[in-house]
C-alpha cells in the first residue's frame, strides 16, 4: 500500500514511513499536486482537509479527523488492516522516503561520530539525500513504540477494528 499525506499530515508520513510504508508528502497545501501524485504513483491520499471530500475520489482518499499524529496512525493502520511486519521498520528515509541501503561503515566515517563508527554494527544510507541512519538508543525508541501499537491492534476483536 501506498500512500500521499498532504501538508496536515506531516507526522503521520514519517509514523508511516518509520513503519515502512511507502509515503509521498507534499508539505505545501497543494491540492493539484496531491492529486497529481496520488493518480501517477497510485497512492491513496490521506488528509484532514476536507477539500478532498468533494473531489469524487472514492476509494482513493482517506479521511482522518483525529489530531494526535499516533492516534492518525493507530486509526489508519487499524482501518485498513495494514500488517506491520518488524522486519520494514526503519527500512525508509525519514525525510525523503527512499528504502535505505546498507553501507560500509569505513566508506562514511568520517560523517560519523568516532563511537557510532567503533560501536554501530551496520551504517544505512538514503541514496537520495545521503543521510546516514544507525540503530542507536532513538532507533530503539521508534521501534518499541511501533511493537505496542502494533500489539494494541492485535490484541483488539476484529469488531473493533473498523
Amino acid at each position: 500500500m501506498r500512500f500521499v499525506c498532504d501538508s496536515t499530515m506531516g507526522k503521520l508520513a514519517r509514523f508511516l514511513r518509520m513503519a515502512g510504508f511507502d509515503t509521498a508528502y507534499v508539505k505545501e497545501d497543494n491540492l493539484a499536486r496531491v492529486l497529481a501524485i496520488s493518480k501517477e504513483e497510485n497512492r491513496l491520499i490521506v488528509s484532514r482537509n476536507s477539500k478532498y471530500l468533494g473531489q469524487q475520489l472514492a476509494s482513493n482518499f482517506y479521511h482522518l479527523t483525529a489530531d494526535e499524529p499516533l492516534d492518525q496512525f493507530r486509526k489508519l493502520v487499524s482501518d485498513l488492516q495494514m500488517q506491520l511486519d518488524e522486519k520494514r521498520f526503519l527500512t525508509r528515509c525519514l525525510q525523503c522516503n527512499e528504502p535505505l541501503e546498507k553501507i560500509d561503515t569505513e566508506r562514511v566515517s568520517e560523517r560519523l561520530y568516532d563511537f557510532v563508527a567503533r560501536t554501530q554494527p551496520e551504517i544505512f544510507v538514503c541514496p537520495r539525500c545521503d543521510r546516514l541512519y544507525w540503530h542507536a538508543t532513538h532507533a530503539h525508541a521508534m521501534i518499541t513504540r511501533l511493537l505496542a501499537i502494533k500489539s494494541e491492534l492485535d490484541r483488539k476483536p476484529d469488531s473493533e477494528r473498523n
